[in-house]
């Protein structure tokens, strides 16, 4: 058989997006086995050209010209899979999808493996749930596999398709590393507070910021002691969330840091790691706190979280979008302070997750 050349396809590649952090660790897992990996991304315009600029400095990656319509990029994208003797597409999020199953048809050879990151229900997705299933049912008759990234969402897409189930395969993101540990060793950004509580993630309704305001604010009423929040990230609400934050009060104790490539030396010098997230797929930035023996509270949203965390054994596990069970938690999170927790993530290796994808090619 020919060697694998492995296709990322996606929609746009957000500087600081989760689902293109863990395509990128995908790509470094399998470039480790020997597997030759490149990107396609197809709209680049406007805010997005940063987050694909900085992808191109580190790998492969190319996009249609500018301008271009859908026809025009679907041209584009079949040119270049044939150019390049493309023989295994990954694609990511439901425009990419879509458009791998277009590449699916016209090239029957291909193997395409599509990928849920996220619940089927979410209140920032453009398409109704019910299309999302429909096209999942779509997806399992084309032959070709599909991977949720947590177990709850293997179950959720078993459940709306009809045929073709065995298509469906559950494969942990690649997270755990070596290079994690390695960064979270040095100090690139010159980052000065010694005791603080940290979240990580895009500032966006999903990632629930707002609540954890909210929360933490609470929490501060109770307890006027407790370490400052340290928000890193970027994202269109901002402004908002800092108007919140001064709102309830806590504007000189939340920190945002904006954007860096190095979170984990943040998140390794951090009390407590917090995730706030109305939905999420399997959440990337949790995996690494807790891969860093980082204590870590999690609300219970759906997917992701659960699967991870045993309560008050490994982290706490707080009811979804509880403020007040969370402002709680935020007051007692020495009760899970100095637990080795690490092994928690194993699944998680690079080695384990790019034989995993080997294994659909």
């Amino acid at each position: 058989m020919e060697p694998y050349n492995v296709l990322f396809l996606h929609k746009w590649f957000s500087l600081s997006g989760g689902v293109e952090r863990v395509h990128k660790n995908l790509a470094t897992a399998l470039a480790e086995q020997g597997v030759r990996s490149s990107f396609y991304v197809c709209n680049v315009s406007g805010d997005k050209y940063a987050g694909y600029k900085k992808l191109c400095s580190e790998f492969d990656a190319v996009c249609p010209p500018p301008g271009s319509n859908f026809r025009m990029r679907l041209k584009n994208l079949f040119g270049h899979i044939q150019h390049s003797k493309i023989n295994v597409l990954i694609a990511a999020t439901e425009t990419a999808n879509m458009l791998a199953l277009c590449c699916s048809l016209k090239f029957p050879q291909l193997k395409v493996i599509y990928t849920r990151h996220c619940a089927l229900n979410v209140s920032n997705q453009k398409l109704a749930p019910w299309m999302i299933k429909a096209l999942y049912n779509l997806y399992s008759l084309s032959n070709q596999s599909i991977v949720a990234v947590s177990r709850h969402l293997q179950g959720e897409l078993n459940s709306v398709i009809r045929m073709g189930k065995s298509s469906v395969q559950f494969i942990p993101n690649a997270v755990v590393s070596d290079k994690v540990q390695q960064l979270a060793a040095h100090n690139t950004d010159n980052f000065q507070l010694s005791r603080y509580f940290c979240a990580v993630g895009r500032l966006v309704e999903q990632k629930g910021f707002d609540l954890l305001i909210r929360a933490y604010a609470l929490a501060l009423r109770e307890q006027p002691n407790l370490p400052g929040l340290v928000i890193v990230g970027i994202g269109e609400d901002l402004a908002q969330l800092k108007a919140l934050a001064a709102q309830q009060g806590v504007a000189e104790s939340v920190i945002f840091t904006g954007f860096t490539d190095n979170p984990y030396y943040i998140i390794n010098g951090a009390v407590a790691f917090i995730l706030s997230s109305r939905h999420e797929g399997m959440p990337t930035a949790l995996i690494e706190a807790m891969y860093l023996n980082t204590p870590v509270i999690a609300f219970d949203c759906p997917t992701g979280p659960a699967e991870l965390i045993q309560h008050g054994e490994n982290g706490l596990l707080v009811p979804y979008m509880d403020v007040e069970a969370m402002a709680n938690a935020i007051v007692n999170y020495q009760s899970i302070c100095g637990k080795s927790i690490s092994h928690s993530v194993k699944d998680f290796q690079y080695q384990n997750v790019a034989l995993a994808y080997m294994s659909q090619f």
